[in-house]
């Protein structure tokens, strides 16, 4: 068989494993979800450029939840560049889910995804760089991060050289702990005692993985499309999310408690072939990255409206919103009940059990990165949301 044929075998062989048509990937009729685009999409027989952008399991539906900012983002790219650049998204998982949309994007199937940076962790393992347990106080530190030049060196740079892609922009919130049905009649969950032993979903991660190990939790690995089933079963007895993909999928059906451990990032991050991008004039390029900068803004806004008027998280839930209509309390912690969390499941209490992921980590991008990350918590903690232009 010549080198040819391999490749040729192997590409088919990713594509079925992924869920995509095997055949034609050149061709956009041939992906799903795509058979119209060229007719769809506004102007888009009249674009120099075009991308393909595979979204994940986002829809505009649970955009309401999620707020990821990645339907005003394209939006934006289509302004900024007067139509010249056209992007083709394919979303509702029809282009990829949250496991399989770094690959479809490294092996030039697709030139964009988004995917959180968890699930992401399979495929790039220092996706995960930022999401250290119990280290930022809230999602506005965390997107500072993003938002600073200082993430260039800690994060974009090295998902670049290691993995071939550059991450654009990041929207969300900070994960909980949810608990299922049969915690409804139960007294709040407060401290870390009250979890001792329970069954809890994860995401795939090494990092979360460790988190729910530090609780003294039972860590079952279950994917997001059996988790509702899952937690309705009693198969396992709470899982870990953030809020607006909790509502967004319909989880509050079969959930009872939010206990606002905020232990980690949760969030989509948006990224784009580094091939790709870099094939791209500049001109397109600072449209790109503007756009992000505007969709990083506007996510981070819309998740406040989200919070009150549908999710039911915010400080002024409507009557309307998914918690309020199901009933799922989100449990007031406070300060003591936070700091007892952060004693048990701190980094810090538990060096050992985060080991092997800081030197995994650190081996990949030549630098203590907990440490990197703490110093730039430590620089931000408390304040408010400050965008900067990180390539600038």
């Amino acid at each position: 068989m010549s080198d040819k044929q391999i490749k040729t075998l192997s590409r088919r062989k990713f594509l079925s494993a992924a869920g995509l048509t095997a055949a034609g990937v050149g061709g956009a009729a041939l992906i799903p979800g795509t058979s119209g685009f060229f007719t769809r999409e506004a102007n888009a027989a009249d674009a120099k450029y075009k991308l393909r952008f595979g979204a994940s399991v986002v829809t505009k539906t649970n955009e309401q939840h999620l707020r990821t900012g990645i339907y005003h983002f394209v939006d934006q790219v289509h302004k900024l560049t007067d139509g010249e650049l056209q992007i083709q998204v394919v979303d509702s998982g029809q282009a990829c889910g949250e496991a399989t949309c770094g690959p479809v994007v490294t092996n030039g199937i697709y030139d964009m995804a988004s995917s959180s940076p968890q699930n992401l962790g399979s495929v790039f393992p220092y996706s995960i760089a930022m999401d250290w347990p119990m280290l930022w106080g809230s999602r506005e530190e965390y997107l500072n991060l993003l938002f600073s030049p200082a993430s260039n060196r800690l994060y974009r740079e090295v998902m670049e050289s290691r993995y071939g892609v550059i991450p654009l922009f990041g929207s969300g919130e900070m994960r909980s702990i949810f608990m299922g049905k049969k915690y409804e009649d139960k007294d709040a969950i407060r401290s870390p005692a009250q979890l001792k032993g329970a069954k809890i979903r994860i995401t795939n991660s090494e990092m979360i993985s460790a988190f729910s190990q530090s609780l003294e939790m039972n860590p079952i690995p279950l994917a997001w499309t059996e988790l509702l089933e899952g937690l309705r079963s009693g198969v396992v007895d709470a899982t870990e999310t953030w809020p607006g993909a909790a509502t967004g999928f319909g989880m509050q059906n079969v959930l009872s408690q939010e206990v606002p451990v905020n232990f980690s990032p949760g969030y989509e991050l948006v990224f784009i072939s580094a091939r790709a991008y870099n094939k791209l004039p500049d001109r397109i390029k600072e449209a790109l990255l503007e756009a992000s900068y505007q969709a990083m803004i506007f996510g981070y806004e819309g998740v406040k409206e989200a919070q009150n008027e549908v999710v039911g998280n915010g400080p002024q839930p409507s009557e309307s919103s998914a918690y309020e209509q199901s009933g799922l309390r989100l449990i007031d912690l406070n300060d003591a009940d936070l700091e007892e969390f952060q004693k048990a499941a701190g980094i810090a209490n538990n060096e050992d059990i985060y080991k092997d992921i800081r030197a995994k980590l650190s081996s990949i991008a030549g630098t203590d990165v907990l440490d990197s990350m703490r110093q730039f918590q430590a620089s931000v903690a408390g304040q408010p949301l400050k965008p900067q232009r990180w390539w600038a």
